[in-house]
């Protein structure tokens, strides 16, 4: 069976729910680096909240993807592979495993002030403290994902990256978990047939990529997740072509 791999940034994109993250304001990433664990397809029959007869098709530490440093429609790496992957077979849904941490640089205004990603002071429960200077700009570690339940059935953290992990209920984040599932619907179902290899195809952008919660004074004050900067939802369009 010929060898391909599947672009990774189809798979992880829509993990960014607007469920998942307070949008108060948001503004543009100019880095956004993402690392992906573990990568699964799910049978026909599954749902956001549950994999059928799951398949690991990636695993291992895909290392620091920056997604806003690629143009649009271009692949920023490759995760996975479909060696394994019997022919016949319909997959409707994926399941992917990513670090919470991600790196991330940029600037929200509120229309008042600008608050800026400043200093490498990540907290794996709080938003990230900024910074009104620009000066200050500089690339940061910071968590997604709020720690609360009733999230979503897409998404639940879970305690490993590699697949062996205790995963929580579905729509729910445990703050001592530094690995979260997430699991989405392919525009159509993927089926490989002797001649007929699917591709898949993205375009994507960062301009809203970056988000900041709470009042002016939450750009200096992170207290819990209600005020301070985090990880919002980049613009994603998906398809697959056979």
């Amino acid at each position: 069976m010929k060898k391909i791999k599947i672009i990774l940034l189809i798979l992880f994109i829509a993990l960014f729910s607007n469920k998942a993250f307070a949008v108060s304001t948001t503004g543009k990433a100019t880095v956004y680096k993402i690392t992906m664990t573990y990568l699964q397809l799910c049978e026909t029959g599954s749902t956001t909240a549950n994999c059928l007869n799951p398949l690991a098709v990636g695993s291992g530490d895909s290392g620091l993807i920056n997604i806003a440093d690629t143009a649009a429609g271009v692949a920023a790496a490759s995760y996975g592979d479909f060696t394994k992957v019997p022919f016949g077979k319909t997959y409707s849904h994926y399941q992917v495993t990513m670090k919470r941490a991600v790196k991330i640089k940029g600037s929200v205004s509120d229309g008042s002030n600008t608050c800026y990603t400043k200093s490498d002071s990540a907290d794996i429960s709080k938003n990230v403290v900024g910074s009104t200077s620009s000066s200050d700009e500089a690339e940061i570690l910071a968590y997604m994902a709020m720690t609360i339940s009733g999230l979503g059935d897409e998404l639940n953290s879970i305690s490993a990256g590699d697949g062996t992990g205790t995963a929580q209920a579905a729509g729910t984040i445990d703050d001592d978990d530094e690995f979260f599932q997430f699991r989405g619907a392919f525009n159509k179902n993927i089926k490989l047939e002797p001649g007929k290899i699917p591709t898949l195809k993205l375009a994507f952008g960062t301009s809203a990529a970056l988000g900041y919660e709470g009042s002016s004074g939450g750009c200096t004050a992170a207290i819990g997740q209600s005020q301070g900067l985090y990880g919002a939802k980049p613009d994603v369009t998906a398809t697959v072509i056979d």
